[in-house]
């Protein structure tokens, strides 16, 4: 099956490109009285860091995501590790 549909799927940051953010745009809809949660940093050791700041630059670069300064919703990073075997 995956075999079929492998064409749709993009294999890299070089394939989303033109993609409009209005077709793909995730959006989370809120009650009136939800209130945002506040969310411990956690530390990435110095190799993970470099990857994850490397990876969002790239995702910044293609327009898959942009820089949100002033919301109370934005959340934490978590970086976990994917397995490409």
């Amino acid at each position: 099956m995956f075999s079929n549909h492998k064409g749709v799927i993009g294999w890299s940051v070089a394939d989303l490109k033109g993609i409009s953010p209005t077709i793909c745009m995730h959006r989370i809809h809120l009650e009136d009285d939800a209130k945002p949660v506040n969310q411990i940093k956690r530390r990435l050791n110095t190799h993970m860091r470099e990857l994850t700041q490397n990876e969002l630059a790239k995702l910044l670069d293609a327009g898959i995501i942009y820089p949100i300064s002033d919301s109370q919703w934005v959340g934490i990073v978590q970086v976990v590790p994917r397995n490409l075997a």
